[in-house]
């Protein structure tokens, strides 16, 4: 089943149009990550968004790994760009159909010496603007937003 495929099973998100979505399904393998940065940052290129993709791909590779090391069965990620009249954001969602984590995944600690892992989930509140957690029937979620900005002009900045 792929995630969100009709509005009834994600309510909080407004419809989108095909052009503002992307879904991708990767075999849980270390090389799905860079296909995932690949894949983000071509959907962002023809939103003409390319100041985000250095903070979108690193995000996605981020919750990518996490996915394979934590989840289990193939992974999904998807990119979304929602336009209200309100916010103009980029979404990303990461999930995998295993049964997720014990709790809700938190930061760790920046004292915890005693894993070299666990530290991502910093860069993932650095960089979005907001980011969470859902639980599906079959698997679970982590997703972050970005600011959508319009590309600044480079006419405009370098005179």
């Amino acid at each position: 089943m792929l995630p969100f495929t009709s509005p009834q099973e994600h309510p909080a998100l407004p419809s989108v149009g095909a052009a503002d979505r992307a879904t991708w399904i990767l075999p849980s393998a270390p090389e799905s990550a860079q296909s995932a940065r690949r894949q983000a940052a071509d959907r962002l290129r023809d939103w003409r968004l390319c100041h985000l993709i250095d903070d979108v791909t690193l995000i996605v590779s981020e919750l990518v790994t996490n996915a394979i090391c934590h989840g289990s069965g193939p992974i999904w990620h998807t990119v979304r760009r929602i336009r209200t009249a309100a916010d103009d954001v980029i979404r990303v969602e990461v999930g995998d159909y295993g049964s997720g984590w014990n709790n809700i995944p938190v930061p760790r600690e920046a004292g915890d010496d005693t894993h070299c892992d666990g530290r991502g989930l910093y860069l993932v509140e650095a960089l979005s603007s907001k980011w969470g957690t859902l639980r599906l029937p079959h698997g679970y979620v982590v997703w972050a937003e970005f600011a959508a900005e319009p590309e600044p002009d480079a006419s405009l900045v370098n005179r």
